[in-house]
């Protein structure tokens, strides 16, 4: 019931607003307000009620008011029957008559306003419950949309952590490009180190056998002994030059691997986070291979020129053994010189005195 009265003063309240912008003189607009309660809303005015809706002029203003409405009304309410044929008497029974039937039917308008009311109040009632209904599914649906927008929130800090390990990824792997290409330069640098001290090896290899061929012609009776050194260097250098080739397989490998982690890196980007620690082992691996290679390269290099010092000695000493053979084959012929010269003379001083004695 509260609610209904709530919702009927409203109604009045609204209705007194819309005829105070049409009615704009006070008399008029407290006329239209008794009008608007009592054959509207089936409400008894009283200057109290007047003055608290309309809230205009002073108090005098609604009590006038009201008067000339029950005074209009009540004259509306009386039925004056003008006829000239009719008697006295008859005209005042049809007015007293008219009258009551108006009475009637005006309570019987006012018990159908009451009706009307009671339909509107349990309209309102269905409209509340149809409102609190739409406030309900208003109210599911702020829920269901802050869920969303908590879901939402969550999804952008997500992709936000996947952008920033997606940088980091990106880093890491520029990082990862930039090693490797300095390993590959270090190994084309390998390489071409390499290929020199073949070159310079062959180049070397082909003295020594001048040198050797020389030796041979030379010294026909060291030729033994300078064979075997040569051997020995041949022997070295065919060793050298088969570590040579094993270093240079071994880098091929090397290269190749470097190759097969780089494409292995580039087509698994996607599982980055998961293969990073396998691409640092195979990174570090080839920085190992790498190291062992340069001081498996220092070793060769080291071995290598020991054998050309070992070689630059065997020509010192094979020049030594010439000079010494050269000596030797020219001693005797001095001692030969030295043994046949008095002998020589003492025949020539023979010869006169054995014409002479004759």
């Amino acid at each position: 019931m509260n609610t209904e009265e709530n919702a009927s003063e409203n109604a009045i309240a609204a209705s007194v607003a819309e005829l105070r912008e049409q009615f704009p003189r006070t008399q008029d607009l407290y006329r239209e307000v008794c009008v608007l309660l009592f054959f509207r809303h089936g409400i008894t005015p009283t200057a109290n009620k007047l003055y608290q809706l309309v809230r205009k002029g002073s108090m005098s203003a609604p009590t006038e008011a009201l008067s000339q409405f029950w005074k209009t009304l009540r004259e509306h309410s009386r039925v004056t029957i003008e006829h000239s044929d009719l008697p006295d008497e008859l005209r005042t029974a049809a007015g007293d008559l008219v009258a009551t039937l108006w009475k009637s039917a005006q309570s019987k308008s006012l018990e159908s306003v009451a009706t009307l009311q009671t339909d509107a109040a349990i309209a309102v009632d269905n409209a509340k419950a149809d409102l609190a209904s739409e406030q309900l599914a208003h109210a599911e649906a702020l829920r269901l949309v802050e869920s969303l927008r908590s879901q939402l929130h969550t999804s952008e800090n997500d992709a936000g952590q996947l952008r920033e390990a997606q940088a980091t990824a990106a880093a890491i792997r520029e990082g990862l490009e930039v090693r490797l290409k300095d390993a590959r330069g270090d190994l084309e640098a390998t390489q071409a180190r390499l290929r020199e001290l073949s070159a310079q090896h062959v180049e070397e290899r082909e003295r020594l056998a001048d040198r050797t061929r020389l030796a041979e012609e030379r010294f026909a009776d060291m030729g033994r002994r300078a064979l075997q050194d040569i051997d020995r260097e041949r022997t070295a250098a065919a060793k050298l030059q088969k570590a040579l080739e094993a270093e240079r397989a071994e880098h091929i490998a090397a290269i190749a691997r470097a190759r097969v982690d780089h494409d292995a890196a580039q087509t698994k980007i996607a599982e980055l986070r998961e293969q990073i620690g396998a691409l640092q082992n195979a990174v570090d691996i080839l920085k190992n291979e790498r190291d062992r290679d340069r001081q498996e390269l220092q070793s060769v290099r080291t071995k290598l020129e020991a054998a050309i010092r070992q070689s630059a000695a065997d020509s010192v000493r094979a020049d030594h053994l010439h000079d010494e053979l050269e000596r030797r084959r020219i001693e005797p012929r001095d001692v030969q010189n030295r043994a046949a010269g008095p002998d020589a003379k003492g025949k020539r001083r023979s010869k006169p005195g054995s014409a002479g004695s004759t």
